[in-house]
């Protein structure tokens, strides 16, 4: 399923979101890049309908979000944030099976198949031994990667995640980017996701959106818009892109 963002706004006090015209192709990996403070977080919760949209901004497929529930919304687009706060130390398990609410009746108890498709999840991202493991003992990774098995479970189409690699070290980063890139080759989920490691949204995504103050400055597949007159017109420093046995490293 694809993302047709269409004059989105959204205005906080001190800042403005404008989107006039953005496409998110389905089953493919498209990475949201730029400054600190450029919307790219706000981007992300506007897609996901965490913050408010207006109708005829922004579309999944063909289904204006504005204008579906909240149970519509989790079938068709999982979020996932950098770091999840609960005052609850859950089990692995029961926390993925969180991502299952959409599908059970209210007040009811999730059904065996509820339970596979949770630790199908948990497989799926290399963490079925920690299903009974309470989730504040995992590694930030480890976190990170139940945070993902949760979205999964929710077994939507879209798949969107808020600076995924953050703190995580060069191995880790590195594993959880393989990850997503199978889920949209895999899996065939459309994957959105805001990265600071320009290295690696050049080497994983099919798309890549360039943002600077609240608005889009530049979006497509990296060899058709990256260049050195982009990347300084963005981050307002001077970087040079070289080639070496056919990748493109970003040097600062």
């Amino acid at each position: 399923m694809s993302l047709w963002v269409k004059d989105l706004r959204f205005d906080y006090r001190s800042f403005s979101l404008r989107v006039r015209d953005l496409r998110i192709e389905e089953a493919r990996l498209t990475a949201i890049v730029g400054p600190n403070g450029a919307g790219k977080t706000t981007l992300l919760k506007c897609l996901c309908a965490l913050l408010p949209v207006a109708k005829d901004s922004l579309f999944l497929g063909r289904r204006d979000i504005a204008l579906l529930s909240a149970e519509e919304r989790a079938r068709l687009i999982a979020y996932v944030p950098q770091e999840h706060g609960s005052a609850f130390n859950y089990a692995v398990q029961d926390f993925v099976l969180m991502g299952r609410a959409a599908y059970i009746p209210l007040l009811s108890t999730p059904a065996a198949a509820d339970v596979e498709i949770a630790l199908e999840a948990l497989a799926y991202v290399g963490l079925r031994r920690y299903a009974s493991r309470p989730y504040f003992e995992l590694s930030s990774g480890e976190r990170r990667l139940v945070l993902i098995a949760r979205a999964l479970a929710q077994k939507s189409d879209i798949l969107v995640l808020d600076e995924p690699t953050t703190f995580l070290d060069p191995k880790h980063e590195t594993e959880l980017m393989d990850l997503v890139r199978r889920l949209a080759v895999e899996k065939k989920k459309t994957v959105l996701l805001t990265l600071h490691n320009l290295d690696m949204a050049v080497k994983h995504a099919d798309a890549i959106v360039f943002m600077k103050n609240g608005g889009v400055v530049a979006a497509g597949a990296p060899d058709d818009i990256l260049d050195e007159a982009l990347l300084e017109s963005v981050y307002e420093i001077k970087m040079s892109i070289l080639r070496h046995e056919g990748r493109r490293f970003i040097v600062k």
